[in-house]
């Protein structure tokens, strides 16, 4: 601050800087990983992430698609 009392702009930015550095929902990456999360324990044990069950059924459907998709289109040919 000045003698006036004004404060700055770069003053004000690292204000801001600190007071959102921790906050999970403004970053991306903590926030994806929150929502993929499991809704009853997020974290194990050992302090992994755990994924949510909904996540882990709707990735094995797309990837048993994909090979559905892969064997009729590349591979069915004889």
């Amino acid at each position: 601050m000045d003698a006036k009392g004004y404060v700055s702009a770069e003053e004000v930015r690292t204000a801001l800087q600190s007071i959102f550095h921790d906050d999970p929902e403004s970053n991306l990456q903590k926030a994806l990983l929150r929502s993929f999360a499991d809704g009853l324990r997020p974290v194990d044990d050992k302090g992994k992430w755990k994924p949510s069950p909904l996540l882990i059924l709707v990735s094995l459907l797309v990837c048993a698609l994909l090979g559905v998709f892969l064997y009729f289109s590349v591979g069915g040919h004889r």
